[in-house]
Protein backbone atom coordinates (compact mmCIF):
# COMPACT_ATOMS: atom_id res chain seq x y z
CA UNK A 1 0.00 0.00 0.00
CA UNK A 2 2.91 2.38 0.61
CA UNK A 3 4.67 1.12 -2.31
CA UNK A 4 1.73 1.91 -4.22
CA UNK A 5 1.18 5.89 -2.88
CA UNK A 6 4.54 6.37 -3.78
CA UNK A 7 4.12 5.62 -7.26
CA UNK A 8 1.01 7.48 -7.81
CA UNK A 9 3.16 10.49 -6.06
CA UNK A 10 6.22 10.12 -8.53
CA UNK A 11 3.70 10.20 -11.15
CA UNK A 12 2.29 13.06 -9.78
CA UNK A 13 5.61 15.40 -10.04
CA UNK A 14 6.83 14.41 -13.52
CA UNK A 15 3.08 15.22 -15.48
CA UNK A 16 3.16 18.54 -13.81
CA UNK A 17 7.13 19.42 -14.49
CA UNK A 18 5.99 18.27 -18.11
CA UNK A 19 2.90 20.65 -18.29
CA UNK A 20 4.98 22.95 -17.09
CA UNK A 21 7.89 22.97 -19.39
CA UNK A 22 5.08 22.58 -22.34
CA UNK A 23 3.57 26.28 -21.21
CA UNK A 24 7.18 28.08 -20.59
CA UNK A 25 8.55 26.76 -24.50
CA UNK A 26 5.58 28.20 -26.15
CA UNK A 27 6.77 29.82 -29.29
CA UNK A 28 10.82 28.64 -29.47
CA UNK A 29 10.61 26.50 -32.11
CA UNK A 30 11.09 28.00 -35.63
CA UNK A 31 10.17 25.65 -38.34
CA UNK A 32 12.14 26.47 -41.85
CA UNK A 33 10.80 24.09 -44.67
CA UNK A 34 13.02 22.14 -46.53
CA UNK A 35 14.24 23.56 -49.96
CA UNK A 36 14.06 19.90 -51.25
CA UNK A 37 15.82 19.30 -54.47
CA UNK A 38 15.38 16.64 -57.44
CA UNK A 39 18.04 15.80 -60.28
CA UNK A 40 16.67 15.24 -63.56
CA UNK A 41 17.58 11.86 -65.24
CA UNK A 42 20.52 12.62 -67.45
CA UNK A 43 20.79 10.93 -71.02
CA UNK A 44 23.54 9.00 -71.44
CA UNK A 45 25.03 7.12 -74.93
CA UNK A 46 27.77 4.88 -76.32
CA UNK A 47 31.86 6.90 -75.94
CA UNK A 48 34.54 6.40 -77.98
CA UNK A 49 38.28 7.40 -77.17
CA UNK A 50 38.09 11.06 -77.67
CA UNK A 51 34.82 11.84 -77.50
CA UNK A 52 33.95 15.21 -75.29
CA UNK A 53 31.24 14.17 -72.79
CA UNK A 54 28.76 17.28 -71.73
CA UNK A 55 25.93 17.09 -69.26
CA UNK A 56 24.15 19.74 -67.68
CA UNK A 57 22.27 18.90 -64.99
CA UNK A 58 18.59 19.90 -64.63
CA UNK A 59 17.44 20.66 -61.05
CA UNK A 60 14.08 21.07 -59.73
CA UNK A 61 13.51 22.32 -56.66
CA UNK A 62 10.89 22.41 -53.95
CA UNK A 63 10.75 26.30 -53.19
CA UNK A 64 13.17 28.67 -54.67
CA UNK A 65 16.12 27.67 -57.22
CA UNK A 66 19.11 29.51 -55.94
CA UNK A 67 22.32 27.34 -56.68
CA UNK A 68 24.04 29.53 -54.74
CA UNK A 69 24.49 27.09 -51.79
CA UNK A 70 25.07 23.50 -53.77
CA UNK A 71 28.20 22.06 -54.70
CA UNK A 72 28.78 19.56 -57.88
CA UNK A 73 30.51 16.47 -57.61
CA UNK A 74 30.95 14.05 -60.96
CA UNK A 75 32.60 10.51 -60.71
CA UNK A 76 33.22 8.83 -63.49
CA UNK A 77 33.66 5.42 -63.23
CA UNK A 78 33.78 5.36 -59.75
CA UNK A 79 37.33 7.22 -59.56
CA UNK A 80 37.72 9.85 -61.17
CA UNK A 81 36.29 13.25 -59.84
CA UNK A 82 35.51 16.78 -61.36
CA UNK A 83 33.66 19.50 -59.70
CA UNK A 84 31.99 21.88 -61.40
CA UNK A 85 28.06 22.56 -62.19
CA UNK A 86 28.24 21.01 -66.42
CA UNK A 87 30.33 18.21 -66.86
CA UNK A 88 33.02 18.05 -69.76
CA UNK A 89 35.05 15.41 -70.10
CA UNK A 90 37.12 14.41 -73.03
CA UNK A 91 36.60 10.55 -72.79
CA UNK A 92 39.92 9.04 -71.80
CA UNK A 93 39.35 5.08 -69.89
CA UNK A 94 38.06 2.38 -72.01
CA UNK A 95 34.97 0.58 -70.03
CA UNK A 96 31.81 0.43 -68.85
CA UNK A 97 30.35 1.68 -65.42
CA UNK A 98 28.15 4.96 -63.97
CA UNK A 99 28.77 8.40 -64.01
CA UNK A 100 27.61 10.04 -61.06
CA UNK A 101 26.36 13.56 -59.94
CA UNK A 102 26.22 14.72 -56.75
CA UNK A 103 24.93 17.56 -55.44
CA UNK A 104 25.75 19.15 -51.59
CA UNK A 105 23.08 21.22 -49.82
CA UNK A 106 25.73 23.19 -47.65
CA UNK A 107 22.78 25.47 -45.35
CA UNK A 108 21.46 22.33 -44.98
CA UNK A 109 24.02 19.30 -45.28
CA UNK A 110 21.80 17.13 -47.41
CA UNK A 111 23.17 15.48 -50.50
CA UNK A 112 21.23 14.72 -53.53
CA UNK A 113 22.69 11.89 -56.03
CA UNK A 114 21.56 10.60 -60.12
CA UNK A 115 23.66 8.23 -61.78
CA UNK A 116 23.51 6.53 -64.92
CA UNK A 117 25.35 4.14 -66.84
CA UNK A 118 28.25 4.67 -69.63
CA UNK A 119 30.05 2.75 -71.81
CA UNK A 120 33.37 4.51 -73.50
CA UNK A 121 34.80 2.16 -76.65
CA UNK A 122 37.86 2.60 -78.74
CA UNK A 123 37.86 5.17 -81.40
CA UNK A 124 37.69 2.65 -83.94
CA UNK A 125 34.60 0.66 -82.68
CA UNK A 126 31.82 3.20 -83.71
CA UNK A 127 30.07 2.18 -86.88
CA UNK A 128 31.05 3.80 -90.40
CA UNK A 129 32.73 3.00 -93.42
CA UNK A 130 36.10 0.99 -94.26
CA UNK A 131 37.21 1.86 -97.46
CA UNK A 132 39.71 -0.26 -99.46
CA UNK A 133 41.80 1.67 -102.21
CA UNK A 134 44.19 1.98 -104.99
CA UNK A 135 47.11 4.33 -104.08
CA UNK A 136 50.35 4.67 -106.02
CA UNK A 137 52.04 1.54 -107.63
CA UNK A 138 49.03 -0.08 -106.95
CA UNK A 139 49.12 0.36 -103.05
CA UNK A 140 46.71 -0.96 -100.69
CA UNK A 141 45.05 1.51 -98.61
CA UNK A 142 42.82 0.81 -96.12
CA UNK A 143 41.06 3.94 -94.31
CA UNK A 144 37.71 4.65 -91.90
CA UNK A 145 35.36 6.82 -91.55
CA UNK A 146 33.59 7.39 -88.37
CA UNK A 147 30.02 7.89 -87.58
CA UNK A 148 29.32 10.26 -85.26
CA UNK A 149 25.87 11.43 -83.55
CA UNK A 150 25.30 14.89 -84.69
CA UNK A 151 23.98 16.91 -81.01
CA UNK A 152 22.88 20.07 -83.31
CA UNK A 153 20.58 17.80 -85.38
CA UNK A 154 16.87 18.86 -86.75
CA UNK A 155 14.36 16.70 -88.05
CA UNK A 156 12.86 19.77 -90.09
CA UNK A 157 13.00 19.42 -93.44
CA UNK A 158 13.55 21.97 -96.21
CA UNK A 159 17.22 24.71 -95.71
CA UNK A 160 16.88 23.99 -91.57
CA UNK A 161 17.99 20.44 -92.32
CA UNK A 162 21.12 19.41 -90.43
CA UNK A 163 23.17 16.08 -91.15
CA UNK A 164 22.10 13.26 -88.70
CA UNK A 165 26.19 12.31 -88.38
CA UNK A 166 28.91 14.19 -88.42
CA UNK A 167 31.73 12.04 -89.67
CA UNK A 168 35.52 11.74 -88.38
CA UNK A 169 38.08 10.39 -91.32
CA UNK A 170 41.02 7.98 -90.53
CA UNK A 171 43.21 7.74 -93.45
CA UNK A 172 45.49 4.44 -93.97
CA UNK A 173 44.47 3.28 -90.78
CA UNK A 174 45.85 -0.08 -91.33
CA UNK A 175 49.07 1.55 -91.50
CA UNK A 176 49.09 3.66 -88.35
CA UNK A 177 47.90 0.94 -86.24
CA UNK A 178 50.14 -1.59 -87.49
CA UNK A 179 53.30 0.44 -88.03
CA UNK A 180 53.75 -1.55 -92.33
CA UNK A 181 52.16 -1.37 -95.35
CA UNK A 182 48.80 -3.09 -96.39
CA UNK A 183 50.18 -4.73 -99.30
CA UNK A 184 49.31 -4.31 -103.02
CA UNK A 185 46.31 -5.10 -105.35
CA UNK A 186 43.92 -4.05 -103.36
CA UNK A 187 40.28 -6.59 -104.54
CA UNK A 188 37.97 -6.62 -101.54
CA UNK A 189 36.50 -6.14 -97.84
CA UNK A 190 34.11 -8.34 -96.15
CA UNK A 191 33.33 -7.81 -92.10
CA UNK A 192 32.51 -10.97 -90.62
CA UNK A 193 30.86 -11.80 -87.26
CA UNK A 194 30.57 -14.80 -84.59
CA UNK A 195 27.95 -15.86 -81.96
CA UNK A 196 27.91 -14.63 -78.29
CA UNK A 197 26.73 -16.87 -75.22
CA UNK A 198 27.27 -16.23 -71.41
CA UNK A 199 30.81 -16.98 -71.29
CA UNK A 200 31.94 -15.67 -74.61
CA UNK A 201 30.46 -11.91 -75.47
CA UNK A 202 30.45 -10.92 -79.05
CA UNK A 203 32.96 -8.76 -80.43
CA UNK A 204 32.83 -5.86 -82.98
CA UNK A 205 33.19 -7.29 -86.73
CA UNK A 206 35.87 -8.90 -87.74
CA UNK A 207 37.69 -7.66 -91.52
CA UNK A 208 38.44 -10.17 -94.13
CA UNK A 209 40.88 -8.12 -96.72
CA UNK A 210 41.47 -9.35 -100.19
CA UNK A 211 44.72 -8.45 -102.53
CA UNK A 212 47.07 -10.00 -104.69
CA UNK A 213 49.78 -9.72 -102.82
CA UNK A 214 51.58 -10.48 -100.25
CA UNK A 215 48.46 -12.12 -99.33
CA UNK A 216 44.83 -11.69 -97.68
CA UNK A 217 44.12 -11.64 -93.86
CA UNK A 218 42.03 -10.95 -91.22
CA UNK A 219 41.92 -7.79 -88.90
CA UNK A 220 40.34 -7.22 -85.40
CA UNK A 221 37.00 -4.54 -86.02
CA UNK A 222 38.11 -2.82 -82.66
CA UNK A 223 41.65 -1.96 -82.90
CA UNK A 224 42.29 -2.72 -87.21
CA UNK A 225 45.49 -4.87 -85.96
CA UNK A 226 46.46 -7.82 -88.17
CA UNK A 227 45.27 -11.35 -86.64
CA UNK A 228 45.29 -14.59 -89.03
CA UNK A 229 46.22 -15.26 -93.09
CA UNK A 230 44.01 -16.87 -95.02
CA UNK A 231 46.82 -19.35 -96.22
CA UNK A 232 46.74 -20.67 -92.50
CA UNK A 233 43.27 -21.49 -92.70
CA UNK A 234 43.77 -24.11 -95.03
CA UNK A 235 43.94 -27.56 -94.02
CA UNK A 236 47.29 -28.19 -96.52
CA UNK A 237 47.92 -24.84 -97.62
CA UNK A 238 46.24 -22.07 -100.44
CA UNK A 239 45.72 -24.52 -103.77
CA UNK A 240 47.95 -23.89 -105.88
CA UNK A 241 46.96 -21.36 -108.58
CA UNK A 242 43.90 -20.09 -106.71
CA UNK A 243 43.19 -16.46 -106.14
CA UNK A 244 41.11 -15.72 -103.68
CA UNK A 245 38.92 -12.51 -104.18
CA UNK A 246 35.68 -12.78 -102.07
CA UNK A 247 34.03 -14.68 -98.89
CA UNK A 248 30.92 -15.65 -97.67
CA UNK A 249 31.11 -16.06 -93.60
CA UNK A 250 28.32 -17.26 -91.98
CA UNK A 251 27.37 -18.82 -88.34
CA UNK A 252 28.57 -22.50 -89.24
CA UNK A 253 30.38 -22.47 -92.36
CA UNK A 254 32.66 -20.04 -94.61
CA UNK A 255 32.93 -20.45 -98.37
CA UNK A 256 36.16 -18.53 -99.98
CA UNK A 257 35.77 -17.41 -103.61
CA UNK A 258 38.29 -16.97 -105.99
CA UNK A 259 38.74 -14.88 -108.65
CA UNK A 260 37.59 -17.46 -111.30
CA UNK A 261 34.57 -18.17 -109.27
CA UNK A 262 36.02 -21.32 -107.69
CA UNK A 263 35.21 -21.98 -104.16
CA UNK A 264 36.63 -23.64 -100.93
CA UNK A 265 34.44 -24.15 -98.11
CA UNK A 266 35.34 -25.20 -94.45
CA UNK A 267 32.63 -25.92 -91.51
CA UNK A 268 33.55 -24.53 -87.97
CA UNK A 269 34.26 -26.21 -85.28
CA UNK A 270 32.79 -23.50 -83.17
CA UNK A 271 30.39 -20.68 -83.53
CA UNK A 272 31.36 -18.12 -80.61
CA UNK A 273 34.89 -17.28 -82.90
CA UNK A 274 35.49 -15.36 -85.85
CA UNK A 275 38.03 -18.19 -87.27
CA UNK A 276 37.76 -21.93 -86.44
CA UNK A 277 38.10 -25.11 -88.59
CA UNK A 278 40.15 -25.25 -91.33
CA UNK A 279 39.29 -24.95 -95.07
CA UNK A 280 39.39 -28.18 -97.16
CA UNK A 281 41.23 -28.33 -100.29
CA UNK A 282 38.95 -30.00 -102.27
CA UNK A 283 36.81 -27.48 -104.78
CA UNK A 284 32.93 -26.83 -104.08
CA UNK A 285 30.39 -29.02 -106.19
CA UNK A 286 26.58 -29.39 -106.40
CA UNK A 287 25.25 -32.97 -106.86
CA UNK A 288 22.19 -33.39 -108.56
CA UNK A 289 20.81 -36.89 -110.06
CA UNK A 290 23.95 -38.75 -109.45
CA UNK A 291 26.17 -35.90 -111.95
CA UNK A 292 28.39 -33.24 -109.84
CA UNK A 293 28.52 -29.80 -111.22
CA UNK A 294 31.52 -27.29 -110.65
CA UNK A 295 30.16 -24.44 -109.35
CA UNK A 296 30.86 -20.52 -109.48
CA UNK A 297 30.76 -17.98 -106.70
CA UNK A 298 31.18 -15.16 -108.72
CA UNK A 299 27.72 -13.96 -108.37
CA UNK A 300 27.20 -14.48 -104.66
CA UNK A 301 24.46 -12.85 -103.33
CA UNK A 302 25.55 -10.72 -100.23
CA UNK A 303 23.29 -10.45 -97.13
CA UNK A 304 24.24 -9.66 -93.39
CA UNK A 305 21.42 -12.08 -92.24
CA UNK A 306 22.18 -15.13 -90.07
CA UNK A 307 18.27 -16.20 -89.83
CA UNK A 308 18.38 -17.68 -92.67
CA UNK A 309 20.79 -20.81 -92.77
CA UNK A 310 22.02 -20.22 -96.53
CA UNK A 311 23.56 -17.79 -98.67
CA UNK A 312 21.67 -17.38 -102.21
CA UNK A 313 23.90 -17.49 -105.41
CA UNK A 314 23.51 -17.28 -109.18
CA UNK A 315 25.44 -19.86 -110.98
CA UNK A 316 26.12 -18.63 -114.26
CA UNK A 317 26.98 -22.05 -116.21
CA UNK A 318 24.12 -23.80 -115.19
CA UNK A 319 21.99 -20.96 -115.29
CA UNK A 320 19.86 -21.11 -112.18
CA UNK A 321 19.97 -20.48 -107.94
CA UNK A 322 21.60 -22.40 -105.90
CA UNK A 323 22.47 -22.03 -102.39
CA UNK A 324 25.46 -22.28 -99.42
CA UNK A 325 24.25 -24.08 -96.72
CA UNK A 326 24.35 -23.58 -93.26
CA UNK A 327 21.65 -24.16 -91.37
CA UNK A 328 22.98 -26.54 -88.72
CA UNK A 329 26.75 -27.61 -87.91
CA UNK A 330 26.37 -30.99 -89.87
CA UNK A 331 25.15 -29.16 -93.33
CA UNK A 332 27.52 -26.30 -93.11
CA UNK A 333 29.98 -25.68 -96.20
CA UNK A 334 27.67 -28.08 -98.42
CA UNK A 335 25.83 -26.49 -101.56
CA UNK A 336 22.28 -27.54 -102.25
CA UNK A 337 19.28 -26.05 -104.54
CA UNK A 338 16.21 -24.54 -103.30
CA UNK A 339 13.07 -27.16 -102.63
CA UNK A 340 10.52 -25.58 -105.56
CA UNK A 341 7.46 -27.25 -104.97
CA UNK A 342 5.53 -26.84 -108.23
CA UNK A 343 4.83 -24.41 -111.38
CA UNK A 344 1.94 -23.37 -109.01
CA UNK A 345 4.00 -20.67 -107.53
CA UNK A 346 4.82 -18.72 -110.75
CA UNK A 347 3.13 -15.77 -111.89
CA UNK A 348 2.57 -15.77 -114.91
CA UNK A 349 2.88 -19.29 -115.44
CA UNK A 350 5.71 -19.22 -118.35
CA UNK A 351 8.13 -17.27 -116.10
CA UNK A 352 11.85 -17.84 -115.64
CA UNK A 353 12.43 -20.59 -113.72
CA UNK A 354 14.16 -20.83 -110.44
CA UNK A 355 16.05 -24.02 -111.22
CA UNK A 356 16.24 -22.57 -114.86
CA UNK A 357 15.99 -19.41 -116.19
CA UNK A 358 16.05 -20.13 -119.37
CA UNK A 359 16.60 -17.44 -122.40
CA UNK A 360 16.21 -14.49 -119.55
CA UNK A 361 19.57 -12.58 -118.17
CA UNK A 362 20.48 -12.01 -114.87
CA UNK A 363 21.40 -8.50 -114.63
CA UNK A 364 21.22 -8.47 -110.89
CA UNK A 365 19.77 -10.08 -107.18
CA UNK A 366 19.65 -9.32 -104.00
CA UNK A 367 18.11 -9.86 -100.40
CA UNK A 368 15.27 -8.09 -99.30
CA UNK A 369 14.77 -8.39 -95.09
CA UNK A 370 11.14 -9.48 -94.15
CA UNK A 371 9.88 -10.83 -90.81
CA UNK A 372 10.41 -14.23 -91.31
CA UNK A 373 12.63 -15.60 -94.32
CA UNK A 374 13.77 -14.39 -97.15
CA UNK A 375 12.42 -12.11 -100.25
CA UNK A 376 15.09 -11.60 -103.40
CA UNK A 377 14.81 -9.18 -105.75
CA UNK A 378 16.08 -9.19 -109.17
CA UNK A 379 16.00 -7.58 -112.53
CA UNK A 380 16.10 -9.86 -115.92
CA UNK A 381 16.02 -9.46 -119.30
CA UNK A 382 14.77 -11.10 -122.07
CA UNK A 383 16.48 -12.08 -125.87
CA UNK A 384 14.25 -8.48 -127.05
CA UNK A 385 15.82 -6.03 -124.60
CA UNK A 386 13.04 -6.22 -122.24
CA UNK A 387 13.59 -5.61 -119.07
CA UNK A 388 11.81 -7.79 -115.81
CA UNK A 389 11.15 -7.35 -111.80
CA UNK A 390 11.47 -10.77 -110.58
CA UNK A 391 10.58 -11.30 -106.73
CA UNK A 392 10.37 -14.44 -104.78
CA UNK A 393 10.15 -15.61 -101.58
CA UNK A 394 12.25 -18.01 -99.46
CA UNK A 395 11.70 -19.96 -96.33
CA UNK A 396 14.64 -20.87 -93.25
CA UNK A 397 17.35 -23.63 -94.06
CA UNK A 398 17.40 -25.49 -90.54
CA UNK A 399 17.99 -29.13 -89.30
CA UNK A 400 19.02 -30.62 -92.86
CA UNK A 401 16.15 -28.98 -95.29
CA UNK A 402 16.13 -26.94 -98.05
CA UNK A 403 13.95 -24.07 -97.95
CA UNK A 404 10.99 -23.73 -100.25
CA UNK A 405 10.56 -20.99 -102.89
CA UNK A 406 7.47 -19.32 -103.04
CA UNK A 407 5.81 -16.67 -104.51
CA UNK A 408 7.29 -16.14 -107.75
CA UNK A 409 6.62 -13.15 -109.69
CA UNK A 410 7.77 -11.66 -112.86
CA UNK A 411 6.79 -8.28 -114.55
CA UNK A 412 7.31 -6.26 -117.32
CA UNK A 413 9.21 -2.87 -115.75
CA UNK A 414 7.35 0.24 -117.64
CA UNK A 415 8.20 1.67 -120.62
CA UNK A 416 9.77 4.70 -119.15
CA UNK A 417 12.20 2.47 -117.36
CA UNK A 418 12.79 0.54 -119.85
CA UNK A 419 14.04 3.02 -121.98
CA UNK A 420 16.40 4.49 -119.24
CA UNK A 421 17.96 0.89 -118.50
CA UNK A 422 18.60 0.15 -122.03
CA UNK A 423 20.69 3.36 -121.82
CA UNK A 424 22.36 2.77 -118.89
CA UNK A 425 22.98 -1.04 -119.61
CA UNK A 426 24.56 -0.52 -122.52
CA UNK A 427 27.75 -2.82 -122.87
CA UNK A 428 30.41 0.12 -122.72
CA UNK A 429 29.34 1.51 -119.34
CA UNK A 430 30.57 0.83 -115.96
CA UNK A 431 27.05 -0.50 -113.89
CA UNK A 432 27.05 -1.39 -110.68
CA UNK A 433 23.57 -2.84 -108.99
CA UNK A 434 22.35 -2.70 -105.32
CA UNK A 435 19.82 -3.45 -103.66
CA UNK A 436 18.54 -1.54 -100.62
CA UNK A 437 17.38 -4.75 -98.47
CA UNK A 438 14.42 -2.35 -96.57
CA UNK A 439 11.23 -3.67 -97.13
CA UNK A 440 8.33 -1.06 -96.02
CA UNK A 441 5.97 -3.42 -95.54
CA UNK A 442 8.08 -4.73 -93.02
CA UNK A 443 10.04 -1.91 -91.31
CA UNK A 444 8.74 1.72 -92.45
CA UNK A 445 11.36 4.07 -90.56
CA UNK A 446 14.67 4.94 -90.82
CA UNK A 447 17.15 6.17 -87.91
CA UNK A 448 16.68 10.09 -88.52
CA UNK A 449 12.63 8.50 -88.19
CA UNK A 450 12.48 9.32 -92.05
CA UNK A 451 10.30 6.97 -94.34
CA UNK A 452 12.17 4.07 -96.43
CA UNK A 453 12.25 3.59 -99.89
CA UNK A 454 12.30 0.37 -101.63
CA UNK A 455 14.78 0.94 -103.78
CA UNK A 456 17.43 -0.47 -106.46
CA UNK A 457 20.78 1.75 -106.82
CA UNK A 458 22.12 1.42 -110.31
CA UNK A 459 25.47 3.15 -111.95
CA UNK A 460 26.49 4.18 -115.18
CA UNK A 461 30.05 5.64 -115.04
CA UNK A 462 29.44 8.84 -112.59
CA UNK A 463 25.58 8.70 -112.77
CA UNK A 464 23.93 7.30 -109.58
CA UNK A 465 20.08 6.15 -110.66
CA UNK A 466 17.59 5.04 -108.34
CA UNK A 467 14.80 2.38 -109.27
CA UNK A 468 11.53 2.54 -106.61
CA UNK A 469 10.76 -0.62 -106.38
CA UNK A 470 7.46 -0.81 -105.88
CA UNK A 471 6.26 1.57 -108.69
CA UNK A 472 9.61 0.50 -111.44
CA UNK A 473 9.67 4.05 -111.93
CA UNK A 474 13.62 5.16 -111.87
CA UNK A 475 14.99 8.55 -111.70
CA UNK A 476 18.76 10.28 -111.83
CA UNK A 477 19.61 10.31 -107.99
CA UNK A 478 22.87 11.81 -108.44
CA UNK A 479 25.69 12.56 -110.51
CA UNK A 480 29.54 13.47 -109.46
CA UNK A 481 33.17 13.80 -110.95
CA UNK A 482 34.57 10.68 -111.49
CA UNK A 483 33.34 7.21 -111.91
CA UNK A 484 31.78 5.39 -109.17
CA UNK A 485 34.01 2.46 -108.37
CA UNK A 486 31.74 0.98 -105.00
CA UNK A 487 28.46 1.22 -103.50
CA UNK A 488 27.32 0.25 -99.89
CA UNK A 489 23.60 -0.08 -98.95
CA UNK A 490 24.15 -2.02 -95.64
CA UNK A 491 23.35 0.44 -93.01
CA UNK A 492 20.52 -0.21 -90.64
CA UNK A 493 17.61 -0.35 -92.51
CA UNK A 494 19.39 0.51 -95.52
CA UNK A 495 18.51 4.61 -95.44
CA UNK A 496 21.80 5.71 -96.25
CA UNK A 497 24.30 4.75 -99.09
CA UNK A 498 28.16 4.97 -99.45
CA UNK A 499 29.60 6.22 -102.72
CA UNK A 500 33.27 5.60 -103.52
CA UNK A 501 34.84 7.34 -106.75
CA UNK A 502 37.55 6.53 -108.87
CA UNK A 503 39.18 10.13 -108.05
CA UNK A 504 39.11 9.00 -104.27
CA UNK A 505 36.15 10.94 -103.25
CA UNK A 506 34.19 9.67 -100.88
CA UNK A 507 29.93 10.69 -100.51
CA UNK A 508 26.86 9.15 -97.74
CA UNK A 509 24.14 9.49 -99.08
CA UNK A 510 20.40 9.64 -97.88
CA UNK A 511 17.76 7.50 -99.18
CA UNK A 512 14.62 8.08 -97.95
CA UNK A 513 11.38 10.06 -98.92
CA UNK A 514 12.67 13.27 -97.94
CA UNK A 515 15.90 12.54 -99.83
CA UNK A 516 13.82 11.11 -103.21
CA UNK A 517 11.84 14.22 -103.06
CA UNK A 518 14.39 16.48 -102.69
CA UNK A 519 12.85 18.14 -99.51
CA UNK A 520 17.03 18.42 -98.67
CA UNK A 521 19.71 17.48 -100.33
CA UNK A 522 20.02 13.86 -101.03
CA UNK A 523 24.33 14.18 -99.84
CA UNK A 524 24.75 13.91 -96.19
CA UNK A 525 28.08 13.87 -96.05
CA UNK A 526 31.82 14.24 -98.34
CA UNK A 527 34.99 13.70 -97.48
CA UNK A 528 37.26 16.40 -98.12
CA UNK A 529 40.10 13.39 -97.64
CA UNK A 530 42.02 11.53 -101.07
CA UNK A 531 41.82 8.14 -100.32
CA UNK A 532 42.99 7.12 -103.64
CA UNK A 533 41.18 5.39 -106.42
CA UNK A 534 38.71 3.83 -104.29
CA UNK A 535 37.97 -0.12 -104.63
CA UNK A 536 35.52 -0.96 -102.21
CA UNK A 537 33.50 0.00 -98.96
CA UNK A 538 31.88 -1.73 -96.19
CA UNK A 539 29.91 -0.10 -93.34
CA UNK A 540 31.10 -1.25 -90.52
CA UNK A 541 27.88 -2.64 -88.32
CA UNK A 542 28.68 -3.43 -84.96
CA UNK A 543 28.76 -6.68 -83.25
CA UNK A 544 26.22 -8.88 -85.16
CA UNK A 545 24.25 -9.65 -87.91
CA UNK A 546 21.35 -7.39 -88.62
Amino acid sequence: MIHNMKFIYLAYIALSLLLCGCYDDKGNYDYTPLNRIEIENFDMATYYLGDLIELKPVLTFSIDSTEDNLLFEWTIFGNKKIYSHDLSYIADTLGSGFIVLRVKDTVNGIEYSASQSCTIKTEYEADGYMILSKGANNESILSYIKLISNPNYSSQTGVGETNFYTCADYYDVYHTTNNESLGRGPLKLLQHFHSSNTGNSSEVGAFWIFQEEPECFDISGVSFQKDITLTSQFMDGMPTGFKPYDMVDMTWSSFVIGQDGMMYSRKKETEYLFNSGLFLNNAVTFEEDGTIYPVSGKEVIHHRYSTAGYTLFFEKTLNRFLLMLDGSQQNGGQISSPDIPGDNIYTPRDAAKIDNLGDMEMICCNAVKVSWGNKFYAILKDPNGVFYSYTFDMGDAYYGRSPGIEKVVQAELPASTQSVLNSIINGSSKNIFKVGYANTEYSSGSANNKQLLDYVLITKDNELYLLERKSGEIILYDSFDATITSIDTESWNAWMAGIGLENGKFHIMELTNAGYSQEHPRRMYSSETNFGEIVDIRFKNGASWQ
